[in-house]
């Protein structure tokens, strides 16, 4: 039961590291058709991508998705700040490559801005 729980849980964090992302995309770049698109292809084979895409010096990658990644990845392992054996970093950056694949498959549900 735990390992559907934690399907669950990855799947959530996932959505919403990309709806924190597609709405700072939004206020970055105007709300647009296929701006989900355009930000999946951006950062399909590199997130480090999203930094010349949105010209912000890598602000919206690490608050955005990063960060997020992170505290979710932190809250799931029951660590804290001083947790070493941990490698956080890594995990956040495999994380954010699932979620950019993730939004990739999913543009048109990241897109909703456009049935508004």
């Amino acid at each position: 039961m735990a390992n559907k729980n934690e399907k669950a849980a990855r799947h959530a964090i996932i959505v919403d590291m990309n709806d924190f992302l597609m709405d700072y995309a939004a206020n970055k770049l105007g709300k647009q058709p296929d701006l989900a698109e355009k930000v999946s292809a951006a950062a399909k084979t590199d997130v480090t991508a999203l930094d010349e895409l949105f010209k912000d010096n890598g602000v919206g990658r690490r608050t955005k998705y990063l960060d997020l990644a992170s505290g979710f990845l932190r809250d799931e392992a029951d660590a804290d700040d001083e947790d070493t054996t941990h490698d956080f970093s890594a995990a956040s950056e495999a994380l954010a490559t699932e979620a950019i694949a993730y939004l990739a498959s999913h543009t048109s549900d990241f897109d909703r801005w456009e049935k508004e």
